[in-house]
């Protein structure tokens, strides 16, 4: 641990006991230094970065310890080392600096928008996507974006049921695709219901419930085998919650990581399974022996699409939110 020397680099107001700090009264310099910090977990490049000392970054942290009585960071061989505290106030840091570009940002964005050339731009664009999009919504985004900015690329990243605030806000992914509207959404992000989906069943040429009426019964539902392409633990599963809260489950005879072979699965089974009508739609495109059942009573979820605020001032991921809309408005 580095030892704090007095320094007036950094000066700022009267310390206080950190049981009542009232952050109206603390240095915000010392947030930047906390931050660069977390960064860049050397006290030398800290120091390079904000054009100061590494004495006053050693000073900085040493009041820093003292507000948040926790050492921080601890020296080891392979550098600065954040603790469990400081890695907790990376986020709310990561946070209030997202909501601060928002506010400086000017209304040029808008008018960047209107020059913007998708075609002559270049770009990994990130999105988070549950599996059951795979064979519906971003085989439609993908060809968008083929067509209008083929030097770009689309990277997937698989849908949690978690909180995607700090992601969004800090950029590390750019969307998140949400289903049943699971995901919380807080101040600095935004959001918008691309469609409803329709929960059904596909069935197979060897699964009994070919023959079926066009709507079936929970109780007929529940009766057969299933495969369980797994996005998530069932205990995350909307419909699984839903049954087990009646005492009811599934008969899960296989599950598989993705959508990718569900298809020829329930053709060369009678294994049943389900999911959006429009993914099951799609299966059915490239199957056309499967067959698609409802469920009586119906269950319906949401899809939505999250940004952050700030990062949509930027013309390419506000271009990019557009052709998501586009290539959802298509599978309408």
């Amino acid at each position: 641990m580095e030892k704090a020397e007095p320094n007036d680099e950094l000066s700022g107001l009267p310390e206080q006991d950190s049981a009542f700090m009232d952050w109206r009264r603390l240095d915000l310099n010392l947030l930047k230094v906390l931050a660069i910090m977390l960064e860049e977990r050397s006290v030398a490049r800290c120091a390079d970065r904000l054009f100061i000392s590494p004495s006053a970054v050693s000073h900085a942290l040493g009041r820093l310890r003292k507000v948040f009585s926790d050492p921080l960071f601890v020296r080891t061989g392979s550098g600065m080392v954040p603790t469990a505290r400081a890695l907790s106030l990376e986020r709310s840091l990561s946070l209030l600096g997202s909501a601060l570009d928002a506010e400086l940002e000017t209304g040029g964005a808008s008018a960047s928008l209107e020059t913007f050339e998708p075609g002559a731009s270049a770009r990994d664009l990130r999105v988070v996507s549950p599996g059951a999009l795979e064979v519906s919504l971003l085989p439609a985004l993908t060809a968008i974006l083929r067509d209008r900015a083929p030097d770009w690329s689309l990277t997937i990243e698989s849908f949690e049921r978690r909180s995607y605030e700090g992601d969004l806000a800090t950029g590390r992914v750019d969307f998140v695709l949400s289903v049943g509207g699971a995901t919380p959404v807080g101040p600095l992000v935004g959001a918008d219901t691309l469609w409803e989906d329709e929960l059904v069943v596909l069935a197979g040429p060897r699964s009994p419930l070919h023959k079926a009426p066009d709507r079936i019964t929970t109780e007929l539902f529940l009766a057969q085998q299933h495969v369980y392409p797994l996005p998530w633990p069932m205990s995350q599963n909307y419909l699984d919650v839903e049954l087990a809260r009646a005492g009811r489950h599934r008969k899960i005879a296989l599950s598989v990581p993705s959508y990718a072979a569900l298809g020829n699965v329930i053709e060369a089974t009678d294994l049943i399974a389900s999911m959006p009508d429009r993914s099951a739609k799609a299966l059915i495109s490239c199957h056309p022996d499967l067959r698609l059942i409802r469920l009586d009573p119906p269950r319906r979820s949401q899809l939505s699409l999250l940004w952050g605020v700030s990062a949509l001032r930027e013309p390419a991921i506000s271009w990019a939110r557009s052709i998501i809309q586009d290539a959802a408005a298509r599978l309408e």
